[in-house]
């Protein structure tokens, strides 16, 4: 049995709550456009009571945040025991996750998540314009369709130009941060091959004198 430390509670609860909050998002999203659906495709859906409506809004998320932090669990359990050196890229990206103060960490995570963020944003604008224009009786459906998609489209240059003016701010607050980055992967790969071969040469002293004469290519057997 293996005590944890506080730093390592405190990273596995980090990498848990992360989890946790992308299943619940997701959820929230799946729970919206169900909903949304059932209004249009389902007349009866407005005569369930008020419990009923409860219940099936929030089981998608609360199933998708058990499932996510679950995994998101065993994903750090894999990443802490797997190797020492995973263990101690693990607690120091924690560790730089607390040092930083939360201006860095709101531009740490748009950036990390900018094209999953554009992409969201991008089909919900086109999804909205198409809702909108679709109201006008005078265009016809070719027409509509266009005419959503250029709105979409537009928004989505937008984004774009804020992804990159998102990624020269970070360049400009964090200078060095490639070549720190780079170091920190070349440091990484050392210590993976280090202990890979100290587990080597281990393997090697441990063995009898019996399992080398049969891990051998050519026996000759008198």
């Amino acid at each position: 049995m293996k005590l944890l430390t506080e730093e390592e509670i405190q990273a596995h609860s980090y990498y848990m709550y992360q989890g946790a909050l992308k299943g619940a998002l997701a959820g929230f999203i799946i729970s919206g456009l169900g909903f949304r659906y059932a209004r249009t495709k389902f007349p009866r859906f407005h005569t369930y009571p008020w419990a009923m409506r409860t219940a099936m809004f929030i089981t998608p998320p609360t199933i998708l945040t058990s499932i996510a932090a679950e995994e998101a669990s065993n994903k750090f359990d894999k990443i802490m025991y797997s190797s020492e050196a995973d263990q101690k890229a693990a607690l120091q990206e924690h560790q730089k996750w607390n040092a930083m103060s939360t201006k860095d960490k709101a531009v740490t995570l748009l950036s990390n998540n900018k094209y999953q963020i554009i992409l969201a944003t991008w089909a919900g604008s086109l999804w909205g314009s198409w809702r909108i224009i679709n109201k006008d009786k005078l265009m016809t459906g070719p027409q509509k369709i266009v005419q959503a998609r250029m709105y979409a489209q537009f928004i989505t240059v937008g984004l774009l130009l804020g992804a990159m003016g998102l990624s020269m701010y970070e360049q400009k607050l964090h200078p060095d941060a490639k070549t720190l980055e780079r170091q920190e992967k070349w440091e990484k790969i050392l210590e993976k091959a280090k202990e890979d071969e100290e587990n080597l040469d281990q393997n090697i002293t441990t063995r009898s004198n019996e399992d080398r004469i049969k891990s051998k290519i050519y026996r000759y057997d008198s």
